[in-house]
């Protein structure tokens, strides 16, 4: 076993899951990207284009002549560009959720050894269903956010939760969602407030990523004022500017791996308060070394 092999069958509060997170993916962090790297970089790039394209398309707003014309959505770029990043952004928050839960999967029944071989392999025959499975979670989330911010918030810890339940007990589509719901059955508030910790401490850190691009935008504007008395908004369709917004952009969603990892370890706290999985697990192997 490990030195520094990390239990995740076990009840935990807040402030640990939070600290075993940050820790699990320092002490992991080479064969974490290294099985990232052979699973998800192709949603990543599509993720990219489909930014920068959205970028592109959403820039003719700022163009002096399209903002006048009445005909600025007749080509229906924008709203294809949304469903474009909508599209990427599922294939892609599918399989980094699926590829980071497989891999804690091979590293809890392994005793802290991971076989990145094994990941990849799981990874590629489960792909399909991970696919399906996030597809229709960010549906719902969709709608509901469409409907209202309430109805947001409730469904967003449950599919938070569905990957876990498919990788670890090895359900399908339909079993992974109903079960989503009855593992929070009386636990949903506080795992919400564990949710609600994590996003915060992310959009922080959102917000020093997005720096460069404000100070971009600022240097540019002022730059056109001094030059030309009012701002000119063409900044926002500077290669330079869609350039960057992309990069940053991508490193933004790249910081899910945060709810990922922090996703199995809520699972795995609330699993152990209904089920006590892990407890059982430990007294039937003292009882087999004996």
């Amino acid at each position: 076993m490990d030195n520094n092999y990390i239990e995740f069958k076990k009840k935990r509060e807040l402030g640990e899951i939070l600290a075993d997170t940050f820790a699990f993916l320092r002490i992991n962090f080479k064969s974490i990207f290294s099985v990232l790297a052979k699973t998800c970089l192709i949603p990543f790039i599509l993720l990219l284009i489909s930014f920068g394209y959205q970028a592109y398309a959403a820039s003719s707003i700022f163009d002096s002549f399209d903002f006048y014309n009445s005909n600025i959505f007749s080509s229906g770029n924008i709203l294809f560009s949304y469903l474009l990043v909508f599209i990427t952004s599922a294939v892609f928050y599918s399989s980094f959720f699926g590829a980071i839960m497989i891999l804690i999967k091979e590293y809890a029944n392994n005793n802290g050894i991971i076989s990145e071989q094994n990941v990849v392999t799981e990874f590629k025959d489960q792909f399909s269903k991970i696919i399906g499975l996030g597809i229709i979670g960010f549906i719902i989330v969709t709608l509901s956010f469409c409907l209202c911010i309430v109805p947001v918030l409730y469904f967003f810890v449950p599919m938070n939760l569905i990957f876990s339940i498919m990788i670890f007990r090895n359900k399908g589509i339909g079993d992974s969602l109903s079960e989503s719901f009855d593992i929070i059955k009386n636990e949903f508030w506080i795992t919400f407030a564990t949710y609600l910790i994590i996003m915060i401490l992310l959009y922080i850190v959102s917000l020093v990523i997005s720096i460069p691009i404000i100070i971009y935008t600022m240097f540019k504007t002022f730059t056109a004022a001094t030059e030309g008395g009012m701002p000119d908004l063409s900044v926002f369709k500077d290669w330079w500017f869609i350039l960057l917004n992309t990069i940053l952009s991508g490193l933004q969603y790249f910081l899910i791996i945060i709810i990922a990892i922090s996703s199995a370890f809520i699972y795995f706290n609330l699993n152990e308060r209904k089920h006590h999985t892990g407890t059982l697990e430990q007294i039937d192997s003292l009882g087999k070394s004996e």
